[in-house]
């Protein structure tokens, strides 16, 4: 009986369903352009990488300890402009949104509105031109 109850408390702590978050950031600009990313979190930083036209930037995480809620921020560079934004919350009851997509074009960065995620893509962040 022993082994019974340890058996189910071994294979309860083991998800049935991952909770992994991932987050796509598209480079819809056109034009062979090179758009650099580079994102991070408090405990993880994803490096800069350079994402050709057409291309996405993925990463796959999940959420945080009890300790510090999640919180990613990316920013992005081309060559004559700036922007940086705030990719990913972890809610409140340590749940966040399973995938957040983003897409980057000539004007800025589109994406969902975070505090109303039902309406379509929205302008977040236009360029910063330097």
């Amino acid at each position: 009986m022993i082994i019974i109850i340890i058996t189910v408390v071994v294979m309860a702590r083991r998800p049935l369903i991952s909770d992994a978050k991932i987050i796509n950031i598209t480079n819809k600009m056109g034009s062979k352009k090179t758009l650099i990313v580079h994102c991070e979190s408090v405990d993880d930083d994803l490096g800069a990488l350079a994402v050709n036209s057409g291309e996405v930037y993925h990463w796959e995480f999940e959420d945080s300890t009890l300790f510090r809620p999640a919180v990613f921020w990316c920013r992005l560079a081309l060559e004559d402009g700036r922007l940086s934004f705030v990719a990913y919350v972890e809610r409140e009851g340590g749940r966040g949104y399973a995938v957040m997509g983003y897409d980057v074009n000539e004007t800025g960065l589109y994406g969902p509105d975070m505090q109303d995620m039902s309406r379509t893509y929205d302008l977040l962040h236009p360029w910063k031109r330097i």
